[in-house]
């Protein structure tokens, strides 16, 4: 059964989210080549030179999803070294609950711009086809994302599908999302 105090906070986070992307925008431009640190300091969140994965990104599946096409999908990913968290909410055009879920990130590879982060779900189901409403927990999920500055790709697999995960392994970064986006940062070695 869908998380109904969840579904509330995903859409006040959706509305946040797109508050917050015009935001971050209008900040990057104003401070181009900023840091938090100050002007021509580095950025002590990447200093350490460990792999992070962070942000969170979205929009309406294309046609090549099939079933699902229209949909709206809202990934939350937070994942440093070989640890963090993810969140995920699908819904139909309509609004209508296809899955909601989130979980604890077991593995994190990055090479350059393009991350790849594995996990596990801790909560959650989805209307699976030919089963209905099904639990998630203990599933296998993965997700792939390159971090192009301005238009981020990613993409996703989910055990609970038929797909097969393994801890860092992912795929080519599809999907465009329309709204949000990642920060890829580290290195591997």
């Amino acid at each position: 059964m869908p998380h109904t105090s969840r579904n509330s906070r995903r859409l006040r986070r959706w509305g946040l989210a797109a508050v917050a992307g015009v935001a971050l925008a209008t900040t990057a431009v104003a401070g181009a080549g900023a840091s938090p640190a100050g002007p021509g300091k580095p950025d002590p969140s990447t200093a350490s030179g460990e792999p992070r994965l962070h942000g969170s990104a979205g929009g309406h599946l294309p046609e090549f999803f099939g079933q699902w096409a229209g949909d709206a999908v809202a990934f939350e990913i937070d994942a440093r070294g070989m640890t963090g968290t993810f969140d995920v909410s699908h819904t139909k055009p309509d609004g209508a609950f296809v899955a909601e879920f989130d979980g604890d990130i077991t593995c994190l590879a990055v090479g350059g711009d393009v991350a790849v982060a594995t996990g596990v779900i801790s909560a959650g189901s989805a209307d699976v086809p030919g089963s209905g409403i099904t639990d998630l927990t203990g599933q296998k999920v993965a997700f792939t994302v390159y971090d192009d500055g301005r238009q981020d790709r990613f993409f996703w697999q989910w055990e609970f599908l038929g797909a097969p995960i393994n801890d860092c392994q992912g795929t080519a970064p599809v999907f465009d999302p329309s709204w949000g986006g990642f920060k890829v940062s580290g290195e591997m070695f």
